[in-house]
């Protein structure tokens, strides 16, 4: 019988509360600012961190491949994390995290199927149905021009994390350390020279607080992650961490009364088990 160990389940709940502090923050701060200046700052506060625990762990360099791969991961990323945020800024923000975190598991999975040649397991099948499920509910409940705008956004940072995803879990074969630092480098300085370029930093001034905290929350959730990862399988692991949308949509419903019609909250819960599925499978 496998014990599970209660501290292992409390780190991957407190990794998905991170994760849905985060993304709530950055949607609040893209409505009030620009979106992509709000991921730019939200980066560039994991870069700096990250930075600062290469330099005090001095984990070894690993080749100029898995480094190049890592930066790629980062493009990748960027793109996702600013579609996000636009699309949160854009539509309900429970519903717009929802379907890019099923997504962001699927993809992967596909990857690894199509590309790779590798098996799956008959629940990550389930999920990947619950996946189109969600995608299909949500679409029914995005009624105007804005909400449609969001779901394509959403599905945009579905494909983005997606790949974040896959690259760098080829990159921190080299070494996790530098694949993290690395993509959070490339991720932040495209960001910043795209808003640097668009003027979109200066919108910054009243929601730089916000931005921040998404930044801060994100590292948080990916730390509590690895502790989880410690005591618990990676399936667990990855499951628990992977509910972070439920609290991104209490947070947007408690604070922001944002309410969803009986489709949408269909997909969020199609979602929700899409995630749990792909990543226990």
């Amino acid at each position: 019988m496998t014990i599970v160990s209660p501290g292992g389940v409390l780190f991957g709940l407190a990794s998905a509360l991170s994760f849905g502090v985060g993304d709530f923050a950055g949607g609040l701060a893209s409505r009030r600012a620009s979106g992509l200046a709000v991921a730019a700052l939200g980066q560039l506060v994991g870069t700096v961190l990250l930075a600062a625990y290469v330099l005090l762990a001095r984990p070894d360099l690993p080749d100029a491949g898995s480094l190049s791969i890592g930066a790629a991961a980062g493009l990748s990323g960027a793109v996702g994390v600013a579609a996000l945020y636009v699309a949160m800024a854009a539509g309900a923000m429970g519903l717009v995290a929802s379907v890019s975190g099923a997504g962001a598991v699927t993809v992967p999975l596909l990857v690894s199927v199509f590309l790779l040649h590798q098996s799956v397991h008959p629940l990550q099948a389930v999920g990947v149905a619950c996946a189109a499920a969600a995608i299909l509910a949500a679409s029914g409940a995005s009624r105007g021009s804005g909400s449609r705008r969001a779901l394509w956004l959403a599905l945009l940072a579905a494909l983005g994390f997606g790949f974040w995803y896959a690259l760098l879990d080829r990159a921190a074969a080299g070494s996790g350390p530098w694949a993290l630092f690395t993509s959070r480098l490339s991720g932040s300085s495209l960001l910043l020279v795209v808003a640097a370029i668009r003027g979109g930093l200066a919108t910054l001034r009243t929601s730089w607080r916000l931005a921040v905290l998404s930044g801060l929350a994100d590292v948080g959730g990916n730390a509590l992650y690895v502790g989880a990862r410690a005591l618990l399988a990676l399936g667990l692991a990855a499951a628990l961490s992977g509910i972070y949308p439920l609290f991104t949509m209490v947070l947007a419903r408690v604070l922001l009364r944002e309410r969803l019609p009986r489709l949408g909250l269909a997909g969020v819960a199609f979602a929700l088990i899409a995630i749990v599925l792909i990543s226990a499978g």
